[in-house]
């Protein structure tokens, strides 16, 4: 007599068998379908522009598994040769032989994961073997797709043509700015010997300069408030380079014409000043960082709370006295130079420390659904976005690879990476059609992307050896085909 157990694993296979079939059969379609698409393609071409070669058989790798298919190679008439199948399909935009589908899922995992385990799931998911290196590689021709992306925007934006990223029209935009140290790769490799050859520090560890944009807060169902129309931007390079980048990206986000106030936060870092010399922002020095200051630099809470006094009362002059008084009574070496170190990070930012509200600055009334709170959601953004993969993984970054990680990390959890590949005119299709769509050609209904012109084409599998899965297709669209004729 079968038991619980056993049920239950006959169960189990039972699901992997159907699922293992209904992917061959998936594969099966997808093959037709290849097949068809390449046929289509050749009769519509351009013959002055493209001659057939010859065939070639490659393999894509596709949420379905491995699809093995031949398609035909041309000879371009301007040199070199092309496959058309390949180039309407995208398949060689910077994810090699592999779907775009299954590349998107990829940098999904490797955004959560490390490359490894990011491997090891899309490899039991879609039932085929990517290895860790590979998911590796379509990382980084993903953020090199992202890299072009940004040159062609940002020779856009030089030539006064703005992009498609949504524009939204906001008053008030606030913006952060932080760094995110990560461990090197060449720099923590570097021997005793290689550093005083090279005359590089052996330090290990380079900082990341990181923006974020938003224009305010909204409250959701639980209560919680979550920032609104969020965009962030990471890399590496130097201050000039990330500014030019982070407002090119920043105009194609918001409407920056209409914006009257903006609204600049930071630890007080040189560079951060830098980027906000602007007409129309304002900077602040971040609460949580002048707080932390304070708690460093004074060991007596009585001495402390006498100087947060001073800035909640609005007195940084005042603050500036204490800290001054306190260095002149310190005990020992240790507390003055702690002290010291208070003293020259408030006076640097003397003009800095009171945040837009201490100041008592009016900003224009928010949308309909936006408040404006407290800024210093920095910190909190830089462990959603980058810390978590890039620094608790106890692994170390290529400049090239941290930047191309930053990227994808950064878009996907904020505007989304279909946005920043989608705010560019998509590039002409090499191939010229020779009989254009007419009105008397076209769907047999109107609709919600209804196309009637299916019901005229030839089945699937026709010239092909026919088995039973291919059977089941036929007889399923054969079926479809009659109910859809029968409401002509």
């Amino acid at each position: 007599m079968k038991t619980i157990a056993d049920e239950i694993q006959n169960f189990n296979r039972l699901e992997k068998s159907i699922f293992n079939m209904v992917m061959q059969l998936g594969r099966e379609i997808f093959e037709e379908c290849l097949r068809s698409l390449d046929k289509e393609l050749m009769s519509i071409r351009d013959t002055e522009k493209y001659r057939t070669v010859n065939f070639e058989t490659t393999t894509i790798k596709t949420l379905l598994g491995e699809i093995n298919h031949t398609r035909r190679r041309y000879k371009q008439k301007s040199g070199g040769y092309i496959f058309l199948l390949d180039k309407v399909l995208g398949i060689e935009k910077g994810c090699g032989l592999v779907s775009e589908n299954l590349a998107e899922q990829i940098i999904v995992e490797c955004a959560d994961k490390s490359f490894r385990k990011a491997s090891e799931s899309i490899s039991h998911l879609a039932g085929q073997r990517i290895s860790a290196m590979g998911a590796w590689g379509v990382l980084q021709r993903f953020g090199e797709k992202l890299e072009k992306q940004e040159k062609r925007l940002g020779e856009l934006h030089r030539g006064g043509v703005e992009g498609q990223m949504g524009k939204l029209p906001r008053q008030v935009v606030f913006t952060e700015f932080d760094d995110v140290w990560l461990s090197m790769q060449r720099e923590k490799r570097l021997k005793k010997g290689e550093q005083a050859q090279t005359g590089r520090k052996r330090i290990g560890k380079k900082p990341m300069h990181v923006g974020t944009a938003y224009s305010g807060w909204s409250q959701t169902q639980d209560g919680k408030y979550r920032l609104t129309d969020k965009f962030a931007y990471a890399r590496f390079g130097g201050v000039n380079e990330f500014t030019s980048d982070f407002e090119m990206l920043l105009s194609h986000r918001f409407d920056m014409d209409g914006v009257k106030r903006r609204v600049v936060n930071g630890d007080g870092a040189g560079w951060i000043k830098a980027a906000a010399d602007n007409d129309d922002a304002m900077l602040q020095l971040d609460p949580f960082h002048r707080s932390r200051a304070i708690t460093r630099g004074v060991s007596d809470k009585a001495d402390r709370k006498m100087l947060t006094d001073a800035i909640r009362d609005k007195d940084v002059n005042t603050a500036l006295t204490i800290i001054a008084d306190l260095i002149a009574k310190a005990a020992d070496e240790q507390s003055r130079k702690k002290l010291g170190n208070l003293f020259s990070y408030f006076h640097s930012n003397k003009d800095t420390i009171l945040t837009w509200q201490e100041r008592g600055v009016e900003l224009p009334a928010p949308p309909e659904g936006i408040v404006y709170r407290n800024m210093g959601a920095q910190e909190s953004s830089n462990c959603d976005l980058l810390t978590q993969r890039k620094k608790h993984h106890k692994g170390s970054w290529s400049e090239a690879g941290a930047n191309n990680m930053a990227k994808a990390l950064c878009f996907r959890n904020t505007i989304g990476i279909d946005t920043i590949l989608g705010i560019l005119p998509t590039s002409p299709s090499p191939v010229a059609a020779t009989d254009p769509l007419s009105a008397a050609k076209a769907p047999v209904y109107d609709g919600e992307g209804y196309d009637g012109s299916w019901l005229s084409a030839t089945m699937p599998f026709d010239q092909v050896m026919v088995t039973n899965g291919r059977k089941a297709i036929r007889s399923i669209l054969m079926q479809r085909r009659i109910t859809d004729l029968s409401m002509i």
